[in-house]
């Protein structure tokens, strides 16, 4: 039964300190939609990656960076590396040097 008070107390003053604070914690999100792969030549693939976000001024800067996991691909990438959020896009050329291959590959 002491348990069961000291924990109910505990549980309310933490709840109190944490509801009557004034000060909110600022957060941003970025987060990637799934990517759309285009097949554009015999051997070459357009990679097309959208990102969306929360509390993110569209002047800031975005790094783009795409990475394939394998020696099956190689990655060009994009003219302008360093962009801004308010693009909300960028593509990637994929150059396939060997076929029927599992690739994993990562954005960010």
């Amino acid at each position: 039964m002491n348990r069961l008070l000291l924990f109910t107390f505990i549980f309310l003053t933490l709840s109190f300190i944490t509801t009557s604070s004034q000060e909110e914690v600022p957060y941003n999100l970025i987060y990637s939609l799934p990517p759309e792969i285009k097949k554009v030549g015999d051997d070459k693939l357009i990679v097309q990656v959208k990102w969306e976000g929360v509390n993110i001024k569209d002047d800031e800067p975005v790094t783009k960076r795409f990475r394939c996991f394998s020696k099956a691909v190689a990655v060009k990438e994009p003219h302008q590396k360093n962009g801004t959020f308010g693009e909300r896009n960028t593509k990637f050329e994929l150059t396939v040097k060997k076929k029927n291959v599992d690739v994993k590959c990562q954005y960010g």
